[in-house]
């Protein structure tokens, strides 16, 4: 499952990060996933929450509280940091939800995203 989010208030990137990690974590509460590999590109997210790394900003230590309360819902969880460069898809939802945010509309814009070829391969 692939969700883009934009934000309403200006959030730094850490912060970004961390809003990113508890929507998804949300979003596997509500739909009742039992086994959660997160794959994240920011190695000072992944190693707080991972309690490799201290929390150092008083701004973080709220989100990475609400972070551990939500994995406690979650009975199995892998968390994986991937390099930015190999990212590339959660990229494009980052800049697409980045493009497409509208503060004014409370409503979501809903974009479905879908793989088609035009022509069969052996027309071509």
């Amino acid at each position: 499952m692939r969700f883009s989010f934009s934000l309403t208030e200006p959030r730094t990137n850490n912060e970004a990060e961390y809003e990113a990690l508890i929507v998804g974590l949300e979003i596997a509460i509500d739909v009742r996933i039992q086994n959660l590999r997160i794959f994240g590109d920011s190695q000072l997210v992944i190693n707080q929450v991972l309690g490799v790394y201290k929390i150092c900003k008083l701004e973080l230590a709220h989100y990475h509280r609400r972070t551990l309360e939500l994995l406690k819902q979650l009975p199995n969880v892998e968390l994986a940091r991937v390099p930015r460069g190999q990212n590339g898809k959660a990229d494009c939802l980052a800049k697409l939800a980045k493009e497409m945010a509208n503060t004014n509309e409370e409503k979501p814009i809903f974009i479905g995203v879908y793989n088609r070829r035009i022509l069969e391969p052996a027309l071509l």
